[in-house]
């Protein structure tokens, strides 16, 4: 079990509503890091901060249908190589890749079912698909939906509002959730919810204090513009709890670890 913390890192690179998910997620990934064999194939792998602080040294080659997100990540070097592809038509032959993983990219994919065949297809037989997702009780406990529903307002609105804007197609429950990568022809192993509802609320809060970051990001390309000041850190001690907080029975994020059968 790894003991790195994954909250602090994260304080100094993304804003805070990224940095309080992105640390759980990290520390997720990083507990099963040293059994995932290589090469690794990242579906979505973004601007490679992820991958950067959770894999450091592994062997992961990164596939995302971004070229400005994969321009930065090449900058970061942590990727054995990178692909600008669409998941529906992954660019490797069948049975490329040991392991595979993709953090909070899946919701966001259209279609989904091809890229999941897709990741199949490129998996060994027994390799591991890890994968975290939003859960369709993500729009339903968010802090706006909430304060709407107290009002006597449609909060689900809110919640469908700030799916459009978070480009959330896919927002299944967990049952959901392993059928279709069950129908992708991967066996799901275990399913751990994580990210309180509690702490969503805070997250959908975080999202309008941390909107100033929007602006550094374009103008600089960076999210913090002097992390060693960050007023982040003044929210740490808020964070550290909710990041030290066990996993809850049932969670707006599901953590999913499949395998390709062997035959």
């Amino acid at each position: 079990m790894p003991t790195r913390d994954y909250l602090r890192p994260h304080l100094y690179t993304l804003p805070i509503h990224r940095a309080m998910l992105r640390a759980i997620e990290a520390r997720l990934f990083a507990e099963l890091a040293a059994d995932l064999p290589e090469p690794i194939v990242d579906i979505g792998s973004g601007d490679g901060t992820f991958v950067q602080i959770a894999f450091p040294g592994k062997a992961i080659y990164g596939v995302d249908p971004l070229l400005s997100d994969t321009h930065e990540a090449q900058r970061r070097a942590v990727y054995a190589g990178l692909s600008v592809a669409d998941g529906a038509a992954l660019p490797f032959p069948d049975n490329h890749f040991a392991s595979a993983i993709s953090n909070c990219v899946l919701e966001h994919v259209v279609p989904l079912d091809q890229t999941l065949a897709e990741v199949a297809r490129v998996l060994r037989p027994g390799g591991r698909f890890v994968a975290s997702v939003v859960g369709n009780r993500f729009p339903e406990q968010l802090l706006g939906t909430t304060v709407m529903n107290t009002f006597g307002l449609d909060g689900a609105q809110y919640g469908h509002w700030f799916n459009k804007l978070s480009y959330h197609f896919n927002t299944l429950s967990r049952d959901e959730w392993r059928i279709r990568f069950e129908r992708a022809g991967m066996r799901v192993l275990t399913c751990r919810p994580y990210f309180s509802d509690a702490a969503l609320k805070l997250f959908d809060f975080s999202h309008y204090y941390g909107a100033p970051s929007l602006l550094t990001r374009k103008l600089t390309g960076r999210w913090l513009l002097y992390p060693p000041l960050s007023p982040n850190l003044l929210w740490e001690p808020i964070l550290r709890r909710i990041y030290a907080a066990p996993a809850p029975e049932d969670a707006p994020y599901y953590f999913f670890i499949c395998e390709k059968p062997l035959s």
